[in-house]
């Protein structure tokens, strides 16, 4: 029977009908519509027809049962079964029993099964992208948590490291490490030094230095706000500048208190805008506890004095019309109040108009002293235009602020000029006392007051507060206000208060009562626990004299000489380092004023004896005959010696640290000598005294051979056209050489190392040469044994040469 031909292109269509309606059975959309499984038979059609045409050539009558199998590949098949049976069941794992096919098991179509696919695709997603917001965020928090402590750590050991180096806390910090890290300087330093070498000097300068400041120590930022407040009134040039300052200061602050007091009660009862007798009337009241003030002379006399403490001078002019009708019973209250306003305008003007005071003088002073009905307040203003003492202990609610205005007053009351003897005389009375007077004055917390804080140190407690502080200000005494703030561990606030102080000149104004602070010195040790880098910033804020002896010092100091001095390679040249790059960058000085800083700073280290030092800056200042004088003087120490290294480890490294730069500049210096235009005889000088420590270097280490060459090489037993001055220091080696040449000798012979005839005319050289010097060289009596044991070798010659030598 012969098999029919097949036409495999219609066949492969007929199927992908097939297999496309019965995908689009179970589906509501159009027919039109593509779908993933649509796609999926198309491609295996084309494979299918692919195929066929291979084997179209060779196979043209195969049987009908071959061409499903040759169309449907696995793939195919697979698909065709799963579309044959819209049943979608859960996979099992191999070997597990089949699931029961009963009306109860659930079966899904095409769509819902890839909607329930889509969903759980949105759904894994979704947690996957919280998943990431989780991890994401974690990590965030652990960086931000890391850098936080690491700002935290940095700021800890800086203050530990400002408070002081023997601290054993910071020891613990450092791991017991013997070098403590060089501490963090506060970033409000360099800002400020910005504004000091930038910006003029006035009042917007100094409000923003006071910020910065204030800021840098967050535990006494109120404290200190008012300490600068202090100092901005008394930055003037004079003495009586000062203290009227100090008082403007003080009255201004009291008025602060009295606005401050006023606003915050609740029946202050102002009426609008308040003008200062309505504050005072209003102060008043309260202080009183009366609805009608004033109303008694008492009040009158109370009110008078809050003005002039205030320094309300158009108040007190006006006080005896405005406290009307109760002024009318104290008949020298514009008397009083006339002349307190003059006093008040002759410290601090003010620009009042003093043409409607009532003309008083010393007869109307005498009669309110006098005046049967007085009060406290009566009683101050009185003993002050009087120039009297007053116990302040007998006003209420008296404070040191008080106290320090009325003396005040009293300085400028008697001593009219602040050039006069006088008034130095009376400020220096006032600055005693107040630098006299114990903590607790100052301080409830401090030890001995009354407003100890239960279960807590009066240390601390007297920490709280600047009050010492602000009363050494008041009074002038800006050293030992700054002293007492590093003793607070306020350093850095110190400082900037004393760069102020100097800047505006006010430190030159009080240098005739007391010692000058000396700002240099407080600058250069408060930054020697930084970097030198950030020591050269500091510097900047010195005049040119103070940064070069600073710098002088920087230098000397042995720490990270390389990184300020630059790399000097072998054949001599310089690589800018970082003390020249700033002094370039910053406009402090050129090249000439760094090779004059290397000069006398390398001469300052020769004659401490800094040695290292001392070559390296020298070459540097271009001193190359003096550094040749270095190198000699160090060739001579009596470190090269055996028993002097073996002393300690700490001279053995100091030694091989010297060795080592001898070595490099004698390199340096003989490949330059017509560059740096050395003098030949001191250059012979050097090069003899350093070849004479090579060979007792080698010779020490036992290398007699290498010992020997350099002996040769260099004619150490030659003479030398050398200076008057060096040939003694020549003379001076020459012992200890022939000593060594004839252990070297005395060696080799023991060895056999020399030939006889070798060794005889060596023996012979050293006798003539022993025989010609014989009254300057004188040789120990070990040389002498030894020298005797090698002309042993020579018996006909040995008796003279031994008589020769030792005559």
């Amino acid at each position: 029977m012969t098999a029919a031909v097949v036409d495999v292109h219609a066949e492969g269509l007929r199927q992908l009908e097939r297999a496309e309606r019965l995908v689009e059975v179970g589906t509501s959309g159009p027919r039109s519509r593509r779908t993933a499984v649509h796609k999926s038979l198309e491609q295996l059609f084309g494979e299918a027809r692919l195929r066929s045409q291979t084997f179209s050539g060779a196979n043209a009558f195969a049987s009908t049962s071959s061409l499903p199998r040759l169309l449907q590949t696995p793939q195919a098949q697979r698909l065709e079964r799963d579309i044959a049976d819209f049943t979608l069941v859960p996979q099992t794992a191999p070997g597990a029993a089949l699931p029961r096919a009963d009306a109860e098991q659930p079966s899904l179509g095409l769509q819902e099964f890839f909607g329930l696919r889509h969903e759980r695709v949105i759904v894994e997603t979704v947690e996957e992208s919280y998943r990431d917001c989780l991890r994401s965020c974690e990590r965030q928090s652990f960086d931000r948590l890391q850098a936080d402590w690491e700002e935290a750590k940095t700021q800890f050991l800086g203050n530990l490291q400002r408070l002081g180096q023997g601290s054993a806390v910071l020891a613990l910090c450092n791991d017991g490490s013997s070098s403590s890290p060089a501490a963090v300087p506060p970033k409000e330093d360099s800002p400020i030094i910005e504004a000091l070498l930038s910006e003029p000097m006035g009042p917007q300068l100094v409000q923003k230095i006071a910020h910065l400041s204030s800021a840098s120590c967050p535990a006494y930022q109120a404290e200190l706000k008012e300490c600068w407040s202090i100092l901005t009134q008394e930055l003037k040039i004079t003495l009586g500048g000062i203290t009227a300052g100090a008082l403007t200061y003080l009255q201004n602050r009291f008025f602060d208190e009295v606005k401050n007091f006023v606003y915050n009660q609740a029946d202050a009862r102002l009426g609008g805008v308040p003008d200062a007798w309505s504050l005072v009337r209003a102060y008043g009241r309260l202080k009183f506890q009366t609805s009608n003030f004033p109303s008694a002379a008492a009040h009158v006399w109370y009110a008078a004095y809050v003005a002039a403490r205030a320094g309300l001078v158009s108040l007190l002019l006006e006080l005896p019309d405005r406290a009307a009708p109760a002024s009318d019973r104290c008949p020298m209250l514009g008397a009083v109040c006339s002349l307190m306003a003059r006093r008040l305008q002759a410290v601090t003007p003010q620009g009042a108009e003093l043409a409607g005071a009532s003309d008083a003088d010393s007869a109307d002073l005498l009669r309110a002293d006098v005046e049967q009905e007085s009060s406290f307040f009566h009683d101050v203003l009185v003993s002050l235009l009087l120039g009297r003492n007053f116990a302040f202990s007998r006003l209420p609610e008296g404070t040191v602020e008080d106290w320090l205005w009325y003396r005040l007053h009293l300085v400028h009351l008697l001593g009219k000029d602040d050039q006069s003897a006088e008034f130095k005389q009376q400020l220096e009375a006032l600055r005693g006392q107040a630098a006299s007077l114990p903590p607790s004055h100052f301080d409830p917390g401090a030890s001995g007051g009354t407003g100890e804080v239960p279960g807590v140190s009066t240390a601390i407690t007297a920490m709280q507060t600047l009050n010492s502080v602000k009363a050494l200000l008041l009074t002038g005494q800006f050293g030992r206000a700054v002293q007492q703030l590093q003793d607070r561990a306020l350093r850095p606030v110190a400082l900037h208060m004393a760069l102020v102080l100097r800047r505006s000149g006010t430190l030159e104004a009080v240098s005739g009562l007391e010692t000058p602070l000396n700002v240099s010195a407080f600058l250069c040790d408060y930054a020697s626990s930084f970097r030198c880098s950030e020591q050269l910033r500091y510097f900047r804020a010195l005049d040119v004299k103070e940064r070069v002896q600073a710098l002088q010092r920087l230098l000397l100091s042995g720490g990270a000489v390389d990184e300020l001095l630059g790399y000097i390679d072998p054949n001599g040249r310089h690589r800018p380092g970082l003390l020249e790059k700033t002094l370039q960058e910053d406009g402090m000085g050129d090249q000439a004023e760094f090779v004059e800083l290397c000069s006398r700073a390398g001469r300052q280290a020769r004659d401490q004896g800094q040695y290292r030092e001392a070559i390296r800056l020298l070459h540097l200042g271009r001193c190359y005959s003096e550094v040749l004088q270095v190198l000699c003087c160090c060739l001579r120490l009596p470190i090269w010696r055996e028993e002097s290294i073996a002393s300690g480890t700490a001279a053995q490294g100091e030694a091989a640290s010297l060795a080592q730069d001898i070595q490099r500049f004698f390199d340096i210096y003989e490949r330059n000598l017509d560059r740096y235009a050395l003098s030949s005889q001191v250059w012979t000088v050097a090069r003899k005294l350093y070849a004479t420590r090579m060979f007792h270097s080698l010779c020490d280490r036992g290398q007699p051979e290498a010992a020997l060459d350099v002996f040769d090489r260099e004619q150490l037993l030659g003479d030398v056209d050398a200076p008057a001055e060096a040939a003694d220091e020549i003379w001076a080696e020459y012992p200890q050489i022939v000593s060594a040449y004839i252990r070297v000798l005395n060696h080799a012979a023991t060895r056999g190392a020399m030939v006889g005839y070798a060794m005889q005319d060596r023996v012979r050289r050293l006798q003539s040469f022993l025989a010609a010097r014989c009254n300057r060289l004188v040789l120990d009596q070990e040389t002498d044994a030894a020298l005797s044991r090698l002309a042993c070798l020579d018996w006909t010659a040995s008796r003279h040469v031994i008589v020769t030598a030792n005559p």
